[in-house]
């Protein structure tokens, strides 16, 4: 007789395709249609973020921005503080989250959209919204000593409503306040009709 005993069987997984729920992420399985647009939303001496481009898809939006921070001749331990602010890796914790980076939409309705929880959605993901929400991922990055990088994107659900929307964010901690940026997004319908699958 063995000392050891038999592995136990593994259990069978259940390998069934994840239902996507559209409020919650772009899909996976089409290609948008990229409305070009290019714009400096907020500049400071260190810190710059620009809008890079929308990609239109058939039941929403995603809107890409890009974020860079430059060091110039701060002291390396201020320097540290900005990219960790920058990085925000104190997000969502005590007092210091009222300066972090916040990002919303105003729909030609009038409706305002928050993307406003540090980590993600605020509701249940499973649950369609009442109303239209904006999710934010992405906030990967990179640099050195003397400069960093970093993008976001912002995935509105459904499609925006026809006529101007607004693009509204502030980041108080690094000298950002409240920044608002139009778009004519008059054409997403039309774009959203010419998004097709990457598999037919």
């Amino acid at each position: 007789m063995s000392f050891f005993p038999p592995d136990p069987e593994m259990p069978e997984f259940d390998d069934a395709p994840a239902v996507r729920s559209p409020w919650w992420t772009a899909p996976t399985d089409r290609l948008p249609v990229l409305y070009p647009a290019s714009e400096i939303l907020a500049t400071t001496e260190h810190l710059a973020i620009a809008l890079v481009g929308v990609d239109v898809y058939s039941d929403g939006v995603e809107i890409r921005i890009e974020r860079r921070l430059r060091r110039n001749d701060l002291p390396y331990d201020e320097w540290q503080r900005m990219n960790n602010a920058f990085m925000e890796h104190w997000a969502g914790h005590g007092a210091s989250s009222a300066g972090r980076l916040r990002y919303g939409v105003v729909l030609s309705t009038g409706e305002q959209v928050l993307s406003d929880r540090p980590f993600g959605f605020a509701g249940d993901p499973m649950s369609p919204p009442e109303s239209s929400s904006l999710v934010r991922s992405g906030g990967g990055g990179g640099g050195d000593g003397h400069s960093y990088s970093s993008n976001d994107a912002l995935w509105l659900w459904p499609l925006p409503p026809s006529g101007s929307l607004e693009l509204v964010l502030q980041w108080p901690t690094l000298g950002v306040p409240e920044t608002r940026t139009s778009l004519d997004v008059s054409s997403f319908g039309e774009l959203a009709e010419q998004s097709r699958p990457f598999w037919p």
